[in-house]
């Protein structure tokens, strides 16, 4: 073999070396086994060809999918991870296991030990993660605002409490961060609760020492459902605190009157007329509600009078309330806050306000009236009254304007007049039961000397 035979020799087998080389190069930096110090989290990848990694991967996730989880604040609840609208996110963690393979170097591949670890891409579905979240909403609880309490003629302020709320995305990160311990056989989390302030604070209350006015109405001790209403009206107000600029809507506070909620029927007027209703008796709540307010000078936003006078409050001074939209609404013009404390006792119900007692002013209170019409008369038959006899049932009242007027005084001054309200009520019918019942029909006259059968022949006579 001449020298160039030998030379085209070498050059071949050289090329050949590349070429083997280059493929075994290739090999290494593309499909090679990755090596056992290759991890996923807490799996191994070792002996995975980055061409399998996809159905690895795959198979990874289904298992996933049911590894167990579990919340620190209920440890005995179980769930799965699917449950949570989490997987394991195959095309995002293959990439992120190709470019840590890619970042290790060549020569560390073909002569070391390699080592690099992964952390799992997840994919999340949000709302199953809220629906599973919603499950838990029980450890949520809203703040208590502080609150008053007038016992044995002293202001008590009872402490605010801070509330507690699931916070959606930190209770996800946390989920996140668990899963970074896999594998492992349950993987628990805490649920994200952060405290939520109260709107009012014992502090804002420190101004609140003292009963500002209070007006008192009374009720027959023996009309137990009625009663029964004017309580629960009455613990519906009491202890509720007006803000600055704050108002307080009488149907709202006290809510809808049903019988689920435990109000019962009791009389109400309608139209001018009593009837049996369910809530009877929290007009005079509202009324008794209406009268502290005007003695301690708050605000009247709206009120409505009874379309006939009550008894309970003088007239002009009542109020009325409907579950149909009228209400008694008031506000606190003060700067400082005031609380409402509503006493229903056997007889009698008491409504105070509550904040800085103001023994230099004074509230009175005028009414002015106009008549506007005489009663109607309506004669009504009385079957046990004797023919002819007439008895009065009902007196009845001329219809009635009265407009109502506040005059605030300060040391004796008079510092403010203003009219609050005007009322209009319908005159009542005086009643007279007219008697119809006839006069006793005469006797038969008998014989004193008849005998027995005269006498039968006589009743006989009669009874025709």
């Amino acid at each position: 073999m001449g020298r160039q035979g030998l030379g085209a020799l070498l050059l071949g087998s050289v090329g050949l070396l590349g070429l083997g080389g280059g493929a075994l190069l290739w090999g290494v930096s593309h499909d090679a086994p990755l090596p056992s110090g290759a991890q996923l989290a807490g799996y191994s990848l070792a002996g995975v060809r980055p061409s399998r990694l996809p159905h690895y991967l795959e198979h990874l996730r289904s298992i996933l999918a049911e590894q167990p989880v579990s919340v620190e604040q209920a440890p005995t609840r179980p769930t799965k991870l699917k449950d949570w609208g989490v997987e394991l996110d195959v095309a995002a963690t293959h990439q992120a296991i190709l470019e840590a393979w890619r970042r290790v170097p060549l020569w560390e591949r073909l002569f070391g030990k390699p080592r690099f670890q992964v952390q799992p891409q997840w994919a999340t579905l949000p709302e199953l993660f809220q629906a599973q979240l919603s499950q838990f909403r029980y450890l949520e609880r809203p703040p208590r605002d502080a609150r008053v309490r007038f016992t044995s003629g002293q202001v008590e302020i009872l402490a605010e409490q801070n509330g507690w709320t699931l916070d959606q995305d930190e209770s996800y990160r946390n989920l996140l961060d668990a899963l970074q311990a896999l594998p492992t056989a349950r993987t628990v989390f805490p649920l994200a609760l952060h405290p939520t302030p109260p709107r009012i604070t014992r502090e804002h209350l420190r101004a609140i020492t003292g009963v500002m006015a209070s007006y008192t109405s009374r009720f027959p001790s023996n009309q137990t459902p009625r009663n029964h209403n004017i309580r629960l009206a009455a613990q519906a107000l009491d202890g509720r605190v007006l803000m600055p600029g704050e108002q307080l809507s009488y149907n709202q506070t006290v809510g809808k009157r049903t019988l689920q909620r435990g109000f019962r029927v009791a009389p109400v007027i309608v139209r001018g007329e009593k009837q049996l209703g369910v809530g009877g008796g929290i007009c005079q709540v509202a009324s008794t509600l209406f009268n502290a307010a005007l003695l301690s000078d708050l605000k009247i936003v709206r009120r409505v009078n009874h379309s006939i006078p009550v008894d309970y409050v003088p007239l002009g001074r009542d109020a009325t309330a409907t579950d149909t939209g009228i209400d008694l609404v008031i506000e606190n013009p003060f700067d400082h806050p005031i609380a409402i404390a509503a006493e229903a006792g056997r007889s009698a119900l008491t409504i105070r306000v509550l904040g800085p007692p103001q023994p230099h002013r004074r509230v009175v209170l005028r009414t002015e009236r106009v008549a506007l019409l005489a009663p109607p008369v309506r004669r009504v038959d009385a079957p046990n009254l004797p023919l002819g006899t007439q008895r009065v049932v009902q007196k009845g009242s001329a219809g009635m304007r009265v407009i109502l007027w506040r005059e605030v005084y300060d040391n004796g001054t008079l510092v403010k007049r203003e009219r609050v309200a005007t009322s209009v009520y319908r005159a009542q019918p005086r009643v007279i039961a007219v008697g119809s019942k006839l006069p006793p029909a005469p006797q038969g006259i008998l014989s004193p000397k008849g005998d027995d059968t005269d006498a039968q022949t006589a009743d006989r006579d009669c009874g025709r």
